[in-house]
């Protein structure tokens, strides 16, 4: 399974230049051998170039959750075998991309998510790597979507991102679902990536807590998922109490201490109302 095989996904929202992983960083990868799919999540086609890489339009249909499903669909129709998501947020070098690869063809037949160590870019700080071994590599129960790689032909037994959830928490249901159809999810020690995650939160407190500032309709969508994610038993136990006490907390911490006070409530009222997610569903237009 050489570079030529390993395809990259990256939905872009925007022009994909002021992001922290821009079109150059990610042409760089395909310069180095990597397929490249960029996802045009925008409203209208046309804001993204595609710099000879496979470009596909899906006008945010499903969110996040619909661009990394659409870009999967063409990698696989382009002859992947190994893929690779990535977000504009994050960058990843050619060596760490081998690194996962290879950590793949080294369990070959065996169900595996495979991804890189996470270096914040913002708190200047490594997460919090896995505690638990599989034959020598961390073990973990929850792979952030961006530097998650996989073999394509086990697309099918994954099942795509829930495009209900459209954003938040879509990276979550994926991995604890995978895990209850029997996909061991590792890290590679050696592999890193940068992410960028939201922006600093203006609020010391807050900060302490490890908040980040989103808007008022990223806490919408936040708070009806979690809504949604608590009820699945294939969630582990203790992770669904952890982010209850989460739930509760949160609110209370956007409204003392963000700006946006109002479309706050509002986000806040509406997701404590609004219909659960079906989750696995057919795509949903973006919400206006």
């Amino acid at each position: 399974m050489g570079a030529g095989d390993h395809w990259l996904v990256v939905p872009v929202f925007g022009q994909g230049g002021d992001g922290f992983c821009s079109i150059d960083a990610v042409l760089a990868l395909k310069k180095a051998g990597y397929g490249v799919v960029l996802v045009d999540n925008n409203p209208s086609p046309g804001s993204v170039r595609a710099g000879g890489c496979l470009l596909v339009y899906n006008g945010n249909l499903g969110g996040i959750a619909g661009g990394f499903n659409r870009g999967v669909a063409a990698a696989m129709a382009a002859g992947a075998r190994a893929i690779t998501l990535l977000d504009q947020d994050s960058r990843i070098t050619p060596g760490a991309l081998q690194m996962l690869r290879e950590l793949l063809e080294s369990h070959s037949g065996q169900p595996l998510l495979v991804g890189p160590r996470i270096w914040d870019t913002r708190r200047q700080q490594w997460h919090q790597p896995a505690q638990q071994r599989w034959h020598g590599y961390p073990r973990t129960r929850l792979l952030i979507s961006s530097g998650t790689t996989f073999v394509a032909e086990n697309w099918t037994l994954l099942g795509p991102f829930d495009e209900d959830l459209f954003i938040d928490f879509v990276d979550h249901a994926w991995c604890f679902r995978a895990q209850a159809a029997g996909f061991v999810l590792l890290q590679h020690p050696h592999a890193q990536l940068e992410q960028q995650f939201g922006q600093a939160h203006p609020h010391w407190l807050c900060r302490l807590l490890g908040m980040e500032l989103y808007s008022p309709q990223r806490h919408y969508h936040s708070l009806r998922n979690l809504r949604w994610l608590l009820r699945q038993s294939w969630v582990p136990l203790d992770l669904r109490v952890k982010e209850l006490i989460k739930m509760l907390v949160k609110p209370a911490l956007w409204l003392l201490f963000e700006a946006q006070r109002r479309a706050n409530v509002q986000a806040i009222l509406g997701a404590l109302v609004a219909p659960l997610p079906r989750a696995g569903g057919a795509a949903v237009e973006p919400p206006r």
